[in-house]
């Protein structure tokens, strides 16, 4: 793993990967100074994030719509509400 956007980051673990036939992501534990993140990797777009335990919490506040938005717009909106 390039560590250099993680800032010293240490693995914890070994990376599990999850995936079907649409994506596929790779998940592992890192212990960062301000403590413990989970880092979220997809291999194919080189997209990542780092959650905290309360960005994980707030996951299951979620309803299924929620992440039906996100899927029908992956990036965001291109424009702002006031230019659509």
């Amino acid at each position: 793993m390039n560590d250099a956007p993680f800032h010293g980051a240490q693995p914890v673990g070994e990376p599990i990967v999850l995936g079907n036939e649409f994506a596929e992501i790779r998940v592992q534990r890192l212990d960062t100074r301000n403590g413990s993140r989970l880092l979220v990797q997809s291999p194919k777009s080189g997209q990542w994030v780092l959650l905290c335990p309360l960005e994980l919490e707030a996951l299951t506040w979620q309803s299924p719509q929620t992440f039906s938005a996100m899927l029908g717009q992956p990036f965001g909106s291109l424009f702002g509400e006031d230019d659509a």
